[in-house]
């Protein structure tokens, strides 16, 4: 059995014991801001003195074959409303192929995130920082990269817009390829109800001189409480040579008050 597969069951149990705490924490506790499950992030912030935790399992089924299996994480805290730091990577990391695999632990994402709020519900947001190579050279990136995001959100009734473009430049590229890689995302969710709500966006990256990727995801997620919310989705692959697909499942925590 994989390291991953261990996992699994560790990730649920953790999941199950967190919102059981959630449910019988104070009532007066702030409401989380789940980033995940889309490659798009809100412009908006944890609330501000509250540290929120994000965990996850995802396989990915390449149409190659290649399969990867990953526990992502992110830290999210913020000084203010308009000012804060997110710190993530992968728990760990598996990709396999015809009977060999490697695994280990995957790199680390620090960035800054600023918000401009231009009126209720409508709202810019920039993340710039950095990716260190922390995974071993093949489950991760060759040197550091740097990435920048731009973002634009917006309430439209009861449903929420996400739209983010950006670009990351890498220490490497593959030979005639530029070290820039731009990536966008537009992403819209809607609540059904007070306990569930739906997700759905498509995205895209570009590198030129090396391949494009584009997918379309769908995602439900549950509000436990305030303080956890859960998730679970699937993402699959629109490029006429790609067909990969994505299945995922994790949550959105609140850990408790920092300041």
């Amino acid at each position: 059995m994989s390291a991953i597969a261990r996992a699994r069951p560790l990730l649920a149990a953790f999941v199950s014991l967190a919102c059981a705490g959630a449910l019988h924490a104070e009532d007066d506790a702030p409401s989380v801001t789940p980033y995940r499950p889309t490659v798009s992030n809100p412009a908006d912030l944890p609330v501000p003195g509250w540290l929120e935790l994000e965990l996850g399992a995802s396989r990915q089924t390449e149409a190659g074959g290649t399969r990867t299996d990953t526990l992502p994480w992110l830290l999210k805290y913020a000084f203010d409303a308009d000012h804060g730091i997110l710190v993530g990577g992968n728990a760990f990391t598996r990709v396999a192929l015809r009977g060999s695999a490697s695994s280990g632990i995957g790199d680390t994402l620090l960035e800054y995130k600023q918000r401009y709020a231009l009126r209720e519900g409508v709202a810019f947001g920039v993340e710039a920082g950095l990716e260190a190579p922390t995974a071993r050279d093949d489950l991760g990136i060759d040197g550091t990269a740097w990435l920048v995001n731009g973002i634009f959100s917006a309430d439209l009734g009861a449903t929420h817009l996400d739209l983010n473009a950006g670009g990351t430049h890498f220490a490497s590229a593959p030979q005639h390829a530029s070290h820039w890689q731009s990536a966008w995302a537009a992403a819209l969710s809607h609540p059904l109800g007070e306990a569930f709500g739906v997700a759905a966006e498509i995205s895209g990256s570009a590198q030129r001189r090396a391949q494009h990727a584009h997918q379309a995801l769908t995602a439900l997620n549950y509000n436990v409480s305030h303080r956890c919310v859960l998730d679970l989705g699937i993402a699959y692959g629109l490029d006429r040579r790609q067909h990969d697909h994505d299945v995922f499942f994790g949550g959105t925590f609140l850990l408790g008050r920092v300041r």
